[in-house]
């Protein structure tokens, strides 16, 4: 094992990413609309259909992201099956509460949509974590 490798092993490195990406992800997905705090440049106007899909896509990819990410961090303590369950776990309520939090922002709403692609992005990551294993 090579030196960048031993790095990213490491158990501290892992859990301060997962957290850390938790913590960015629900400030994107919270943060006001109309004036972010964190400008990421996504396009803006009227909700088409070319829009949603766009940000369904973005939605499916920060999720499974986040299901790998909290994966590996649980790897540092659990075996692959119950990290596995709980990193889906973690990642699907991340989903429902930041989209119900959603609606108590003041320019932002809850999307079945968005909740969809959150799960969905969830699960084919621990689908592809689960055929790795």
């Amino acid at each position: 094992m090579n030196h960048v490798e031993r790095i990213l092993n490491l158990p501290a490195l892992r859990w301060n990413l997962a957290i850390g990406w938790t913590l960015l992800l629900t400030l994107f997905l919270l943060q006001p609309e109309a004036e972010p705090l964190i400008d990421l440049g996504l396009p803006r106007g009227p909700n088409t259909i070319q829009r949603e899909i766009f940000f369904s896509a973005l939605h499916l990819l920060a999720f499974a992201l986040t299901c790998f990410i909290w994966y590996g961090a649980l790897r540092c303590a659990f075996n692959p099956r119950n990290s596995l369950f709980a990193a889906l776990l973690v990642a699907i309520a991340l989903g429902l509460a930041t989209e119900a939090l959603q609606s108590l922002t003041l320019d932002r709403h809850a999307s079945l949509i968005d909740l969809i692609a959150n799960i969905c992005g969830a699960l084919i990551a621990a689908r592809f974590i689960w055929r790795r294993h």
